[in-house]
């Protein structure tokens, strides 16, 4: 606690080696399981202890599909509260959330609300421009890149304006504790 009133925000990810390294691998699914109730318990411990702050707060599992290993507990509040609402993109289409994938867990997530939003790559047209120059990527990979963003803006940056493609990659659930 004494770090999130510091730094008035904080997160939990997974980092698992070897599951969490450069190239991301799923753990088995049984494996998910474990680390998707220690999640959970970490958000209820985490949500007593900001609720006894008396402070208005940001408080969230970010539950990513397919990409769990990805997955994290966020918190903010005070200056920091609106730090994660633009993180994701909302999806356009209405999802039920996937309690198959977590049968065992389906008492626990019933006491969640699950949003789902866009997990995206995303990609500036001036460093998919170096990539070509560099041979790190094909012409053919870009127009690729470019042809499957869900959403493409161009952005004011300090050196002029760049513009900024995102590719659909999953799902993010993002859960909130039921009040």
């Amino acid at each position: 606690m004494n770090y999130i009133r510091e730094n008035q925000r904080d997160y939990a990810k997974l980092w698992i080696h070897p599951f969490y390294a450069l190239v991301r691998t799923n753990p088995p699914n049984w494996y998910n399981l474990l680390l998707l109730s220690a999640m959970i318990d970490v958000y209820l411990d985490w949500f007593e202890k900001m609720t006894n702050e008396n402070e208005d707060f940001y408080l969230k599992i970010w539950l990513y599909d397919p990409d769990f290993i990805s997955s994290q507990i966020v918190v903010s509040y005070k200056d920091c509260i609106n730090f994660y609402d633009h993180t994701f993109d909302k999806h356009t289409i209405t999802k039920a959330f996937p309690f198959h994938k977590y049968e065992s867990l389906k008492d626990k997530l019933t006491l969640f609300e699950w949003e789902t939003h866009i997990d995206a790559n995303k990609y500036w047209e001036e460093d998919l421009k170096e990539h070509i120059k560099l041979g790190l990527s094909t012409e053919n990979e870009i127009s690729e890149i470019i042809n499957n963003s869900y959403k493409t803006e161009k952005i004011k940056l300090n050196y002029g304006y760049d513009v900024l493609y995102k590719v659909n990659v999953g799902d993010v659930w993002v859960g909130t504790l039921k009040r």
